[in-house]
């Protein structure tokens, strides 16, 4: 009898494409995932309003929940200069660097001020995650004042109230004993700057 010929089926080629088409979707994806991951994590946009406010004008009251649960208003420190902190925390505690030195110029300045009741220090953070880590923050720097997220309740009420005075992350406004927004400071600032202004809104 005859040898039957073993004929080997070529592989069609449509299959290759499809595994190839296949692969490239699931790589394109983790890569995308990645992306969306990164930016995720790094700190929110802050303010950034391009109103022109007048340098003075009176402050805006809020109420926040620090990060132990307490709730405490602005005004409840009415009648002290104030020392109003903003920052943008990312979802694993990112945070710029202009934030490492408000927050030790904020303890510096603390130090010598918030113990005799003359001057109160609030950082708000606004952190869109709720893996903010600003437990950690507040350890790091020794915060021992007011310390909470503007975005607890989903909104930015805070950030929107102070807007109009052009804040971006690490802005510091200081606010007199009457209430009202002093001065807004951007950029990097020295405890040394803050207590010179602070003295003359002390009166001292």
């Amino acid at each position: 009898m005859p040898k039957r010929r073993i004929v080997k089926k070529k592989p069609k080629q449509g299959s290759k494409s499809k595994i190839f088409v296949g692969a490239s979707l699931v790589i394109l994806i983790f890569v995308a995932y990645g992306v969306w991951q990164y930016f995720n994590q790094l700190p929110p946009a802050i303010g950034g309003g391009t109103n022109n406010p007048p340098v003075t004008g009176s402050a805006a009251n809020f109420v926040l929940r620090d990060i132990d649960g307490t709730q405490f208003s602005l005004n409840q420190y009415s009648g002290k200069v104030i020392a109003l902190h903003f920052m943008a925390v990312g979802c694993s505690g990112q945070y710029n660097a202009i934030n490492d030195n408000q927050l030790r110029q904020l303890r510096t300045l603390c130090d010598s001020y918030c113990s005799d009741g003359s001057v109160s220090v609030v950082t708000v953070a606004v952190s869109t995650c709720s893996t903010n880590d600003l437990g950690s923050i507040r350890a790091k720097y020794g915060i021992s004042w007011s310390f909470g997220n503007d975005y607890d309740d989903g909104k930015m009420e805070i950030i929107d109230a102070y807007d109009s005075y052009s804040i971006y992350d690490g802005t510091i406004l200081l606010i007199d004993k009457a209430f009202n927004v002093d001065t807004v400071y951007s950029s990097e600032i020295t405890a040394n700057t803050l207590s010179s202004k602070i003295n003359q809104l002390l009166g001292v």
